[in-house]
């Protein structure tokens, strides 16, 4: 399995645990309301949950029957007989299927910074990676069709900050009314 750890993301996951986590266990000579939590916690979960997304969530593995390609919202899985191999596509990496359309590896591209951070030749570094991981994997060929699914929890991730977010203005808004 390869995981996208991109060290910008890990870092600003770390770094916003730990600010939410200090918030939490301040001394109680701080006056908590709940607009003042609202206020603090919320952009420090967005800020955790899209660094995430960004970063740890995406993985490729590799089975004896079939090539899992993870990326943050979508998950395929693609049976090893009809994988045709995988090719860099500009600055993207992409899993060729017979009878499809590319997929994208989002978990051999960087999600923090973007292409800029990565020579071109780490690109094929990165396509080597995939390779050397289907090549050594020992292949069970079955027959099957591709799935995709959602990734139902990281979408409800999604939901419930963006309705944390809103009620964070709205609370602000309303108490700057009042």
């Amino acid at each position: 399995m390869i995981r996208r750890n991109d060290p910008l993301a890990l870092l600003a996951i770390a770094m916003g645990t730990a600010a939410g986590a200090f918030v939490l266990v301040t001394p109680s000579h701080i006056p908590y309301t709940p607009q003042m939590l609202l206020l603090f916690l919320t952009p420090i979960g967005t800020l955790v949950l899209l660094m995430y997304l960004a970063g740890p969530a995406a993985f490729v593995a590799v089975t004896r029957t079939h090539v899992v390609v993870a990326n943050p919202l979508v998950r395929y899985r693609v049976p090893r007989s009809l994988v045709d191999g995988v090719r860099i596509d500009g600055f993207d990496i992409e899993l060729r299927v017979s009878g499809h359309a590319p997929i994208p590896i989002a978990a051999l591209t960087p999600g923090v910074g973007g292409h800029n951070r990565v020579p071109p030749g780490g690109y094929q570094t990165r396509l080597n990676k995939i390779a050397a991981l289907v090549n050594h994997t020992p292949a069970t060929l079955v027959a099957g069709t591709m799935t995709r699914r959602y990734r139902y929890v990281h979408l409800f991730l999604l939901a419930v900050d963006v309705l944390a977010l809103i009620g964070m203005v709205l609370s602000i808004s309303t108490s700057a009314l009042a």
